[in-house]
């Protein structure tokens, strides 16, 4: 780009926290130096990212920072632009944190590019404890003392029920068989014993809510089955930084959890189709990730930048301590109609859990969710 030159303005649309919004701004400069695209990012809530459809509001932007599950609606609503022809997708795939860029597949075509990895993971004061649980009888354990927090608002109730799933060996919605009820029954009864176990605002309560109570001066010292927030382990984020590792296991294995994270996507609106592309492309390029977008206070989701020195020291080993979770995600299907079913589901694990009681009916009302939300087969 000369001096002379006009930069074209993209709006871009994200999610409305520090790590949704202050790396993507960070990354303009590179944005501007490589391109001659500068991005005006807008913000939306946390719960409005996770339940908003993408087509209500696609058609003001040129870029959109979205969660896998709502690729299927947004492609059947036309609402994005097919990512498949970018130079360096292979290398993209490639530099993954988990599945973090396959889950933006859908039938055969890529839709988004992941910039942001997350899972459910642990969270822990180390002036305060010496570290995460590493069972779950552990946290359970801990918990009794007073000193334990867990999120459990809808989303996260769900994303627990989820992750303990799939821990058990009997993941949501695997080929066949949408619930195994069995299993289903153990993993409530324990969430339940761990609702009675931390403090009643938990009910109400989402990740972020958990990470300004650990910093906060009181004597809770540990959250668990909780999004990572990697802002909350660099210095001076706040007044008590966090550490971060792995979500506690059943038995010793590294167990995995729910995929989170997000990924940017080009609205099939926008009227600068080539540098939207080219932007999304570099935003999610190991040159943005390693660099300004991770030192802005990014949660990347290149793998060159979880495992970079550098990001590792300013965040405490946020990275290392807890890719293995990562790497081992049960990731959420990519159906049309999954948002839906997703909500419906988040308020009945939620709900059983708030009332310490669930019987054959919750189960059968969890059983019939597919039928009733989802317009194609889980393959």
């Amino acid at each position: 780009m000369t001096e002379e030159s006009t930069p074209v303005v993209l709006r871009g649309m994200t999610w409305d926290h520090p790590r949704g919004v202050d790396g993507l701004r960070e990354a303009d400069p590179l944005l501007l130096e490589r391109l001659g695209v500068t991005v005006e990012w807008e913000a939306r809530s946390l719960l409005a990212f996770g339940d908003q459809h993408v087509a209500d509001f696609a058609a003001d932007f040129d870029l959109l920072v979205i969660d896998h599950p709502h690729v299927p609606d947004a492609v059947e609503a036309a609402a994005l632009l097919p990512l498949d022809g970018i130079a360096g997708l292979s290398d993209l795939a490639r530099e993954s944190v988990g599945q973090s860029h396959d889950s933006y597949r859908y039938r055969g075509s890529q839709w988004a590019l992941g910039v942001d990895a997350a899972a459910q993971v642990s969270a822990f004061r180390p002036d305060l404890a010496d570290g995460a649980p590493v069972f779950w009888s552990d946290a359970l354990e801990l918990a009794g003392t007073g000193v334990v927090l867990w999120p459990y608002k809808p989303v996260d109730a769900f994303s627990t029920f989820a992750t303990l799933l799939a821990q058990r060996g009997a993941p949501l919605a695997r080929s066949g068989r949408f619930l195994d009820r069995a299993v289903a029954g153990e993993v409530l009864d324990f969430m339940i014993r761990l609702a009675d176990a931390v403090p009643a605002w938990c009910a109400d309560a989402n990740p972020i809510d958990v990470a300004e109570a650990l910093v906060a001066d009181n004597d809770y010292s540990v959250g668990v089955a909780l999004f990572g927030y990697t802002n909350y382990s660099r210095a001076g984020f706040r007044s008590h930084p966090l550490a971060y590792d792995d979500i506690p296991s059943i038995d010793g294995r590294a167990g995995g959890s729910t995929l989170g994270g997000a990924g940017v996507a080009v609205s099939a609106s926008t009227r600068h189709p080539e540098l939207a592309i080219a932007a999304a492309a570099t935003l999610a390029g190991a040159e943005t990730q390693v660099g300004p977008y991770t030192a802005g206070g990014g949660q990347p989701g290149n793998l060159r930048a979880w495992r970079s020195d550098r990001a590792n020291d300013t965040t405490r080993g946020f990275f290392r301590n807890t890719l293995r979770t990562l790497e081992r995600a049960w990731v959420r299907p990519r159906v049309l109609g999954w948002p839906d079913l997703q909500l419906a589901l988040s308020h009945l694990v939620r709900d059983a859990v708030v009332a310490r009681r669930f019987d054959e009916t919750t189960l059968d009302r969890i059983e019939r969710l597919p039928a009733t939300h989802l317009t194609e087969e889980i393959e």
